[in-house]
């Protein structure tokens, strides 16, 4: 105990300067924890009131604020991807339609609720069309096609009046694999066809003519003449077909251009041959119908004009371009 003058202070009433030094940390510890928390909250605020309102603007204005939302949710993630565009990839895997660009109104896919007429002209012939969307990627196309041909020409001193009936009509799935490379499409499909065709042949009177292995004169009082036919079997052929422009357009776009450009596997069509007339050769004149040896050439010439589109008419080549128009709602 000390003794001061006029006051007796004792030890145990001193103040410990341990105790009171941890008291000050701990209020210190509790202020600054007390501050870290008010501002987490407000800052908490301040974030979701930022998304709320930026989503709500982006809901009503389309897409002009997303870039906004875009660096406000990159300032709260660690991510090194913007989320924006995680969704954007996500969507596009999924199929999803996404918010268009400024300006334009989105398009969304209803199969058979939107479609597009079209008209076509290509080899097989010119006729109409009509598509659906089926999904982002992918359209159903069905078109009808009429050909018609009368001409006249010849070969080796055969004359030909040909007359060529072609109608058929397909159903094909449009692929696009490249969803922004200007409608690049890749169209598997299904061909049905009724395709004819028939030619009246005649020989000039007096001509020399080859006929299956003979070479013969022919009569000039009665000349050889007949017909020929030929038809394809086949009435379900498959078909694919490559070629550029979107027949519903996914930028909003009412017309397009499409042009195509592959084959159909029709198989070789069967060929008829059947003429009769006076024909002559080392031996006399007479009738081919009766004469073996003619007949036989007859049968020669008839195989071999049947080996040859054996041999290259098994596909029917196909190249079109048209003009569409696309009808139904865009959002």
């Amino acid at each position: 105990m000390r003794n001061l003058p006029g006051r007796c202070v004792c030890a145990d009433q001193l103040p410990s300067t341990r105790t009171s030094t941890n008291v000050l940390k701990h209020r210190i510890l509790m202020l600054t924890l007390a501050a870290a928390g008010a501002a987490s909250l407000s800052l908490h605020a301040q974030s979701s009131s930022l998304l709320q309102s930026t989503t709500s603007d982006w809901s009503v204005n389309g897409r002009s604020n997303r870039p906004a939302l875009q660096l406000a949710v990159l300032d709260m993630s660690s991510s090194s991807q913007p989320i924006g565009s995680m969704e954007e990839a996500e969507a596009a895997d999924s199929g999803a339609i996404m918010p268009p660009p400024a300006g334009r109104s989105a398009f969304q896919i209803r199969p058979f609720r939107q479609y597009a007429s079209a008209v076509r002209f290509g080899s097989l012939g010119f006729g109409p069309e009509v598509a659906t969307p089926l999904g982002r990627r992918v359209n159903l196309r069905m078109g009808a096609n009429f050909f018609g041909y009368t001409g006249t020409f010849g070969n080796g001193g055969w004359n030909y009046d040909a007359n060529l009936n072609f109608k058929s009509g397909q159903v094909q799935v449009d692929y696009f694999p490249f969803y922004k490379a200007g409608g690049f499409h890749v169209s598997p499909g299904l061909a049905f066809q009724k395709n004819h065709g028939s030619a009246f042949i005649h020989i000039d009177p007096g001509a020399r003519f080859d006929m299956g292995d003979g070479t013969y004169t022919n009569s000039a009082t009665d000349p050889v003449k007949g017909n020929a036919t030929f038809a394809y079997d086949r009435t379900v052929a498959p078909m694919v077909t490559f070629g550029f422009g979107n027949l519903i357009p996914r930028n909003g776009r009412r017309w397009s251009i499409p042009v195509d450009i592959g084959v159909v596997f029709t198989g070789a069509p069967k060929f008829g041959l059947d003429m009769d007339g006076t024909v002559c050769d080392t031996q006399g004149c007479g009738k081919l119908s009766t004469d073996a040896t003619a007949m036989d050439d007859l049968q020669r010439q008839r195989v071999k004009i049947q080996n040859d589109l054996n041999s290259y008419a098994t596909v029917y080549p196909v190249i079109s371009v048209g003009f569409a128009w696309n009808f139904g709602s865009r959002d």
